[in-house]
């Protein structure tokens, strides 16, 4: 099931229409904006800051990936602070302090040990960091999605999708949740059996289980977003505008105020 339709994912897709192209590490960049964009982007010439959760999250990232592609009898015998020392920052910049960068290191370890521990008896992952790319002709659009590990545990028809945030964001948290299910769903025909992410500062582990009712708000906030960035042919960059992540959050915002609570089932 998933290696045929996973090949139809990867498929850039027919050149017929200009592409809507929706990525998910675009959109929760954005998400995350605490002034939510209202200030003018930087020129080419200025390199944004590089803050210390995005040096943490690649390395948290590069780790999670090293580890599960050993295999899975070896990668008992390896701890995993072994495996992250490799990708951490050496310097202290873009922390608040020396003391903040060894909290976080510290908490780093141990969240991901205890990740590692409870997810002992799943074996290879199926997808493991890898970028997807699927259609959705119903929105004619096209949606890109990162996996970070996926998984189909014995006796399950269904995949589980994992995600590892350094930083608790509940947009971010939302976004992912609607992506992954509407991707599986186009992709796979069939939505994941389960959504977890792991939010390691705060020692947090959502799961999420969508269904068929569910799914259908998930395509309305695809919609939404869709709809807040303009076609390809009249974007200027391959880049978010200012204006298009102001109007991203304005819709967002007036979707939440006039729809019913959507309806989840939750396990923390």
């Amino acid at each position: 099931m998933l290696q045929r339709d996973g090949y139809t994912a990867r498929v850039q897709g027919s050149n017929e229409l200009p592409e809507r192209l929706l990525e998910d590490y675009k959109l929760e960049e954005m998400l995350r904006s605490p002034d939510r964009f209202i200030r003018p982007e930087p020129s080419a010439e200025q390199r944004p800051t590089l803050q210390w959760r995005h040096r943490v999250q690649y390395a948290v990232s590069h780790a999670i990936n090293h580890f599960y592609s050993v295999d899975p009898d070896v990668r008992k015998e390896i701890p995993i602070q072994y495996v992250l020392e490799k990708w951490w920052p050496r310097k202290t910049d873009g922390f608040d302090s020396v003391l903040h960068y060894w909290d976080v290191k510290h908490k780093m370890i141990d969240e991901l040990s205890l990740a590692i521990a409870a997810n002992d008896d799943l074996k290879r992952p199926v997808i493991l960091f890898e970028q997807w790319k699927t259609e959705i002709p119903s929105l004619q659009m096209s949606l890109s999605v990162i996996f970070q590990a996926a998984w189909q545990p014995e006796g399950w028809d269904a995949l589980l999708v994992q995600k590892y945030m350094v930083v608790h964001d509940a947009n971010v948290v939302e976004a992912f949740q609607h992506m992954v299910s509407v991707f599986c769903w186009e992709a796979f025909g069939k939505l994941p059996g389960m959504i977890e992410i792991y939010c390691l500062l705060e020692g947090r582990k959502i799961r999420y289980i969508p269904g068929r009712q569910s799914l259908q708000r998930s395509m309305d906030y695809i919609r939404l977003v869709r709809d807040s960035i303009p076609k390809a042919k009249e974007q200027e960059s391959e880049h978010f505008t200012a204006r298009d992540k102001i109007r991203v959050h304005e819709e967002v915002d007036r979707w939440r105020a006039q729809g019913t609570k959507p309806q989840k089932t939750w396990l923390m």
